[in-house]
């Protein structure tokens, strides 16, 4: 009886931290910039922290990072599912996309204003994480709608840029072709 109650326990347990390690699938969005910019293998963190729903690092054939991925949910002119993907470009990193899928269920304005903000971000060349995050002093006078985009890609590209400088040893998975 004794016996049956360990294994039981132990089933539980193991369940459990599968549960805890098993990736979330990845997003289209995550998966369309992942390829776009190479990668042939990623690693995730899913829950990542600081306001980041998934942190996300791809890798190129011979093992290099070549984009880093953040999403998050940003309260904008509605809450919305916020993506960077930032790029290690020659000593710098890009700021190879800023999305919001949603962007057209935004009403009218607000739709075109996010359109801006995003295109405005995409394309930024940061030295390092610091420079990232000060992407917000070039707004100030905005809505606070705006401003809450530039605030939001600004810590997601400075978190990103931090990883793919560290380079974690995440669990690395294949990207489907």
């Amino acid at each position: 009886k004794g016996m049956v109650w360990i294994l039981c326990a132990w089933l539980v347990t193991a369940s459990s931290l599968q549960a805890q390690t098993a990736p979330a699938p990845l997003s289209e969005p995550v998966g369309r910039l992942l390829k776009a910019e190479g990668a042939v293998s990623y690693a995730q963190k899913a829950a990542y922290g600081a306001g980041i729903q998934d942190m996300v690092i791809g890798y190129g054939s011979e093992g290099q990072p070549v984009v880093g991925i953040a999403t998050r949910s940003t309260k904008t002119y509605q809450e919305a599912l916020s993506i960077v993907a930032v790029t290690p470009v020659e000593g710098s990193f890009k700021v190879a996309a800023a999305e919001i899928p949603d962007v057209s269920k935004f009403g009218g304005k607000s739709s075109s204003m996010a359109k801006d903000a995003l295109e405005d971000i995409t394309g930024k060349v940061f030295k390092n994480e610091a420079e990232a995050r000060g992407l917000v002093d070039a707004v100030t006078g905005a809505t606070q709608y705006y401003k809450a985009i530039y605030v939001s890609y600004a810590l997601m590209a400075s978190k990103v840029i931090e990883e793919l400088k560290a380079n974690p040893d995440w669990p690395r998975l294949p990207l489907d072709p």
